[in-house]
């Protein structure tokens, strides 16, 4: 069975943080990552992504204030939030916001973020089976 096409933005506005986050999930097979320097430029874009990963601290906006902006494009958005942020507080605020998952960044980081981003693109392309098997 072939993947179906899944678009990523990633809002990062560490180049190299960036740079290594596209690096990291470009061997997922039909997922197409976009990376942001700042919230703006995303919510700029005219295609839609299917999954954005918010760095909660940006130079912009907040990453807790952007997460309903992105919802407000497509509630069907998934959303994985990462920073450097441990603190449960933040973590709590973001989890209430319906967020797929927050992760922190560390040295482990991007291996746990491929195997989140692989599970979930399993779980849309499940969710979207469902959906066209229930129009026919």
């Amino acid at each position: 069975m072939q993947a179906i096409p899944r678009t990523l933005f990633v809002i990062e506005d560490n180049r190299t943080e960036g740079m290594l986050l596209q690096l990291a999930l470009s061997d997922i097979e039909g997922l197409v990552v976009r990376v942001f320097p700042t919230a703006t430029a995303m919510l700029a874009a005219t295609e839609k992504p299917d999954i954005v990963i918010v760095d909660i601290h940006l130079p912009d906006m907040n990453g807790l204030d952007l997460i309903p902006l992105i919802y407000a494009i497509d509630p069907n958005i998934r959303i994985v939030a990462v920073s450097a942020q441990p603190e449960i507080d933040v973590v709590a605020k973001v989890q209430a916001q319906g967020v797929y998952n927050y992760l922190v960044k560390s040295e482990s980081c991007l291996t746990y973020l491929h195997h989140i981003i692989g599970d979930l693109i399993i779980v849309l392309d499940h969710y979207d089976q469902k959906k066209r098997a229930g129009s026919q």
